[in-house]
């Protein structure tokens, strides 16, 4: 992966972490910070993961969400609301179907 790939890469993963502390995570508020189209942005993003924008985004939230589960500190809600999702059940159906396991399962696994 080239240097400027992996430096947009990370450019939108830190505004995704600043975006789940605001609780507003999509690809709009990412494209208004970078300056740039939508349809750049997917574009871009597929080009150098082979995932669309919003699967890209998701792929960060999980894996923080996998981080903060691993330290075994945060209830599921407090997870939920730390990566940005409003509804604790909606971020348990999302993990569940993203990671193939529930939040409580993969904390335990963790142990």
């Amino acid at each position: 992966m080239k240097k400027e790939d992996k430096d947009f890469l990370k450019q939108v993963e830190k505004l995704v972490y600043e975006q789940m502390k605001q609780k507003h995570v999509n690809c709009d508020t990412v494209c208004e910070s970078l300056g740039i189209t939508n349809q750049s942005l997917r574009r871009r993003i597929f080009t150098i993961t082979g995932r669309t924008g919003g699967k890209y985004l998701l792929t960060i939230r999980m894996k923080y969400a996998k981080e903060l589960l691993a330290k075994d500190k945060y209830a599921i809600s407090q997870v939920a609301l730390k990566c940005g999702y409003d509804d604790a059940n909606n971020f348990s159906r999302t993990f569940k179907r993203e990671v193939g396991m529930k939040p409580t399962e993969y904390a335990e696994s963790c142990k």
